[in-house]
């Protein structure tokens, strides 16, 4: 697929590195004086739906970077800071084992504070 106006590849079927360096290339064209309005336009829209492209992957990698990195340490941190052991959904990856609450002590009434 192409985008239609110049026959550049759809921003969404470009690799990260491919679309970066479209990126700069077009940062560079902008920086020339002599790019008219209409063509600078062009360019910035293409740029910004790249910039965005590059941006979804990052936070896309920095996710599963973060998932596969996660330690029992960090999720018992998480759980230390929540007064009631509970970790709300996202703080730790799914994968993640949790060790429940403390339960409360024998003869002592169960609080949700």
């Amino acid at each position: 697929m192409t985008d239609a106006t110049n026959d550049r590849p759809a921003v969404e079927t470009l690799s990260f590195e491919d679309a970066q360096a479209e990126l700069e290339a077009i940062v560079e064209q902008l920086e020339d004086r002599h790019t008219g309005l209409d063509a600078a336009l062009g360019l910035w829209e293409r740029g910004e739906a790249l910039h965005a492209w590059c941006q979804q992957r990052l936070d896309h990698a920095a996710e599963r970077l973060h998932k596969l990195t996660v330690s029992p340490d960090e999720v018992a941190a998480v759980q230390a800071e929540s007064a009631d052991g509970f970790v709300p959904a996202g703080a730790v990856p799914e994968t993640a084992a949790i060790d429940p609450a403390p339960a409360s002590a024998p003869g002592e009434e169960p609080s949700i504070f």
